[in-house]
């Protein structure tokens, strides 16, 4: 398994007079347009855009005059009447919670996304919404206390049910499309130490089994943002490894043998996050650092 043909979807043309930084992309239904949150010295709140992966052409998708849109994700389900995104709304800091986790259907003017108000958890912290696939349902993450947990989250009832394993802190989670019962994220066992999120690695979890580590490039460095293909078999993650900046990697996904081989993507010189795969689990794109001015969405095909 490699990733091959690897380049800038957003901020192709060099041309450009300003630099953006865009960040955590995610798939259409169709895999044709990736959604991204763009900011930069003339958009100060993150706004969504989309890019059409054959063009480059990049449009305006939803702004917001009273919160950054940030952490979305797209909801593949063919039953559902519409195709929804949910993501993050970050309020600011006086205007409690700033983290609220906002419904937006497909191409809905600007300032009209709704809040999803979580019963028990109206003055949460929630971020990092995705989809279960095929269902209205969400996996949140619940930041309240620095004292991370997963929430799953019926869109139609607002019921919040912890999924968290018991004796760990957990955040970034992911659901794999083929068996719900499987998810992963960034987390820790707790200590009295506190969460500190440097110290997050990727775990497996299996139901209410205990978590299995999944992601460790070199003993003791970090690991985050885990992604699920499509199919369930592979894990795209971030982590540190040849250098001190974050790089995306692939992972076969084996809960019989957790120690598959880690297989890098990004050039580990440049900064790079939040990968997310194609319906198809032909493509995997991601956001990666230009300089301190720029960042764009990257995007390779995966040879299996």
């Amino acid at each position: 398994m490699k990733v091959t043909n690897i380049h800038a979807i957003t901020q192709a043309d060099s041309s450009s007079d300003e630099n953006y930084h865009d960040g955590r992309p995610c798939f259409s239904p169709d895999g044709k347009t990736v959604l991204f949150e763009r900011v930069g010295s003339t958009i100060s709140l993150q706004e969504f855009w989309s890019v059409d992966i054959d063009t480059n052409s990049e449009t305006l998708y939803y702004k917001s005059d009273t919160y950054a849109c940030s952490r979305a994700s797209w909801s593949w389900n063919p039953q559902a009447m519409q195709n929804q995104i949910v993501f993050t709304g970050v309020f600011p800091k006086d205007d409690l919670p700033m983290g609220r986790i906002m419904l937006l259907s497909d191409y809905s003017p600007n300032n009209t996304a709704l809040r999803l108000p979580v019963i028990g958890y109206q003055n949460a912290e929630l971020y990092y919404p995705t989809w279960y696939a095929d269902e209205n349902i969400l996996l949140v993450t619940d930041y309240s206390n620095q004292q991370p947990k997963l929430l799953k989250i019926d869109i139609d009832t607002l019921h919040p049910e912890v999924v968290t394993y018991d004796g760990f802190w957990s955040g970034m989670g992911t659901v794999n499309p083929v068996n719900t019962d499987i998810i992963a994220y960034a987390g820790q066992p707790i200590t009295s130490k506190g969460y500190n999120q440097q110290y997050n690695k990727v775990y497996l979890q299996n139901g209410n089994n205990e978590p299995i580590l999944f992601s460790e490039t070199i003993p003791g460095v970090n690991g985050r943002a885990p992604w699920f293909s499509n199919d369930g078999l592979v894990m795209a993650f971030e982590s540190q490894s040849e250098t001190t900046n974050l790089q995306i990697f692939l992972k076969s996904v084996d809960l019989e043998n957790p120690n598959t081989p880690i297989i890098p993507v990004s050039d580990p010189e440049f900064p790079a996050q939040h990968a997310k795969f194609s319906p198809d689990g032909s493509k995997l794109v991601w956001a990666q650092n230009y300089n301190s001015k720029k960042s764009q969405i990257f995007m390779g095909t995966i040879e299996y």
